[in-house]
């Protein structure tokens, strides 16, 4: 009984704040109720032992905002959750990523900040160049053997942390960023002309680090 009035509690609560929040939760499955939440603005399911997003996620994509399920188990998404076209916020850093939709980002014009830190993603999804209004990249301690030449797409790009992957090299694309100020390279395999000149003397590129790479001397360092 105390369980149950616990649970509805948590409901009530955010039928009028338009927040769900769980963490440190044990679950089986995806709380589907919050999913019936009225103007649900903010999810956020933390070290639950979450494995599955289920495709019903889409039925929040009128009034989600942001979507926060660090530390979990998820491999995979759903490819519907490219419908999300009204997130500003994404966290889905320590879980088990594999791999992201291609399409993922296509229509997410009012993105600001994406985390994937600590996955296993090897590549990543071209359809970034969506994302229009994106400040903050972080795509730390991963797999990536590359990045996609849209990140040069990007306007409002402001930093971009890929530290802890497997770059040889970041595409030269980014020089074409105009708002980029941070970018954080470090322990990659970049190695000697893989910063692309233009990144240093045509944006406003304020701090890149580059520790721990196989790179000599870079031009404008």
């Amino acid at each position: 009984m105390g369980n149950k009035s616990t649970k509805q509690q948590r409901y009530d609560n955010a039928s009028k704040t338009g927040v769900f929040a769980l963490q440190d939760k044990s679950l089986s499955s995806f709380p589907s109720d919050a999913l019936k939440i009225p103007n649900l603005r903010m999810l956020t399911i933390e070290n639950c032992g979450l494995a599955k997003l289920p495709p019903d996620i889409v039925k929040t994509a009128e009034t989600l905002q942001r979507l926060k399920l660090p530390r979990n188990k998820l491999k995979k998404l759903p490819d519907v959750i490219a419908a999300l076209q009204n997130l500003q916020q994404i966290d889905l850093s320590q879980n088990g990523l594999e791999e992201l939709p291609e399409p993922f980002f296509a229509g997410m014009t009012k993105l600001k900040e994406a985390t994937f830190a600590q996955n296993l993603l090897t590549a990543f999804p071209a359809s970034i160049a969506g994302a229009t209004s994106l400040k903050v990249l972080d795509l730390s301690n991963n797999r990536l053997q590359s990045l996609p030449a849209t990140l040069g797409n990007l306007p409002a790009l402001e930093d971009l942390l890929v530290n802890n992957n497997a770059l040889a090299a970041l595409p030269p694309s980014l020089a074409s960023l105009p708002r980029i100020k941070r970018i954080n390279a470090e322990h990659n395999g970049i190695q000697k002309g893989g910063i692309p000149a233009g990144l240093l003397r045509d944006t406003p590129l304020e701090i890149i680090k580059l520790q721990g790479n196989p790179l000599g001397s870079v031009e404008g360092e």
